[in-house]
């Protein structure tokens, strides 16, 4: 076995262990997306296998039906509670399986282009990732996407260059399985597209692969988003798809919030900083390369959709987003490593034939490049550790609604404070907070902090809804209503976060 080898095992033994240890914990964090996808494959348990209806715990007196990708991954894990019961872990380790799948066809990948020491250190960038770590063990669709994506990626670029019919299916089935896992992913189809017409120019039209391929791809996904969109219209609950203006306007270019945060995200959570010096060196001295023209492309169609949803992607909160960079960004770490080796063996080569001076310049920009490798790992290593960490400490939030689900004693609804309906420029946001409901195992509904009102309370409440559980921050936001609310209902329980009025008594 060769050297390269051995350290590749060693790379995914370590990754692996990492995941798993931050898999053993419970949905422990105020997190809706968390929630959400936990309290979609609960009701799957509880309510019905179907995976055409997906449901959420915040809907009211509806059946809380939901906008959503296909809910593929919440649906294996309900499978997986029906044999080994309802337990969070289980949900985290299809997360840490999935991104170990990732993880093998980025190596796959990354072996098409590079050998050595240099894959070795492209596959570590990317098993290290913080965004790949995070999203590892997150209950969330992103690991299934991301293994998906690359291996897309991975048989597609292989179908391009051998025409073989297996590499042409497997791409194809990814790529829906891409599509339909998250919908932000479907910027691949761009660096399809432009790879299919580098390779067969304007006769790509004429390719009936390409069109077969295109409605493999296309079609499942445009089928279910369809009827994803058809639960929104009917019940009105959506999982930030149509309840959230993601989408860039002409504020973009008089607000430098939206370029900054997603410059931010991208070189602190994607590229770990350091490691953009090292990808900026392989392309200035490998620019036409095939490996650097890939990435490129690839990295510019992935600023599509960074920029088109800057609403979003340049939030702080959805850092996640910015996952899909991490492939090209570890190929090009990988590449840019092998690019400065290479600079300093040719500039040995000819070392007698420049002076003092230029031997010294050159010497130095090679190793700031080399540092910069290990700066990467060590950035990454603290990033990583640090989530981990965190992860480990409950959220108050949790710690309180274990305590305060005993002391709720009539069964029925409740009502959650939620976030803000809109953001900062007036654009819709989605405001529900489910993790309450996740916690307490209660169905009912949010309450936006614009919607805040003792009239709006006393009308859900003659719905049928037995609770409020009122975040005092979100009370705040109201001059007087937290006094209002004390006047009208009866407290049953409060701390420094939350007051749990009972809606059913008047004062």
């Amino acid at each position: 076995m060769s050297k390269t080898r051995i350290v590749i095992i060693v790379i995914f033994v370590v990754a692996g262990s990492i995941r798993l240890v931050d898999s053993l914990r419970p949905i422990n964090q105020s997190s809706w997306r968390e929630a959400d996808l936990g309290s979609v494959s609960r009701n799957f348990v509880r309510e019905g296998m179907d995976p055409l209806y997906p449901r959420i715990d915040w809907r009211g007196n509806g059946p809380g039906y939901a906008e959503m990708e296909l809910p593929l991954y919440p649906w294996i894990t309900a499978v997986s509670y029906e044999i080994f019961g309802e337990k969070d872990v289980i949900g985290r380790l299809w997360s840490l399986a999935f991104s170990l799948g990732a993880l093998f066809f980025f190596f796959r990948l990354a072996r098409e282009y590079l050998d050595g020491v240099f894959l070795i250190a492209a596959t570590a960038f990317f098993a290290f990732n913080p965004l790949v770590v995070e999203v590892s063990t997150s209950i969330q669709p992103e690991g299934l996407t991301i293994f998906a994506y690359v291996a897309a990626v991975y048989y597609f670029l292989r179908w391009l260059r051998t025409g073989s019919d297996r590499d042409f299916w497997l791409a194809a089935f990814l790529t829906a399985l891409t599509l339909l896992a998250k919908a932000t992913a479907g910027h691949v189809g761009i660096l399809f597209a432009v790879l299919l017409i580098q390779k067969y120019g304007v006769s790509v039209v004429k390719q009936a692969r390409v069109w077969m391929f295109g409605l493999i791809a296309l079609v499942p996904a445009a089928a279910w988003y369809i009827h994803a969109k058809g639960l929104w219209t009917t019940y009105g609950n959506s999982l930030g798809v149509s309840n959230e203006y993601h989408w860039i306007g002409l504020d973009f270019f008089t607000n430098p919030y939206f370029i900054t945060g997603i410059l931010r995200n991208e070189v602190v959570y994607a590229w770990t900083l350091f490691g953009l010096i090292v990808a900026a060196f392989g392309l200035i001295y490998g620019f036409r390369e095939r490996l650097a023209h890939i990435s490129l492309i690839w990295l510019a169609c992935v600023f599509v959709l960074y920029l088109a949803a800057a609403r979003t992607t340049a939030d702080e909160w959805a850092s996640y987003y910015h996952i899909f960079t991490v492939p090209a960004a570890a190929l090009l770490f990988g590449f840019g490593l092998k690019k400065a080796w290479d600079f300093l063996r040719d500039s040995a080569d000819t070392f007698s034939q420049r002076s003092l001076v230029g031997n010294l310049f050159l010497l130095g920009v090679g190793l700031v490049v080399l540092f910069s490798g290990f700066a990467t790992f060590a950035v990454e290593a603290r990033n990583t550790r640090a989530r981990v960490l965190e992860h480990r400490v409950a959220d108050e939030s949790y710690q309180y609604a274990a305590e305060l689900r005993p002391k709720l004693f009539a069964p029925g609804l409740i009502l959650v404070s939620g976030g803000n309906c809109f953001d900062a420029d007036g654009y819709r946001v989605a405001y529900n907070a489910s993790f309450m409901f996740y916690w307490l195992d209660r169905k009912g509904s949010n309450i936006c902090v614009e919607d805040q009102s003792i009239e709006k309370i006393r009308e859900i409440a003659s719905g049928g809804t037995k609770y409020f559980i009122a975040q005092r921050s979100a009370l705040k936001s109201k001059a007087g209503f937290e006094t209002s609310l004390r006047n009208e209902f009866p407290v049953v329980n409060e701390n420094e976060t939350y007051i749990v009025l009972d809606l059913a008594k008047n004062r």
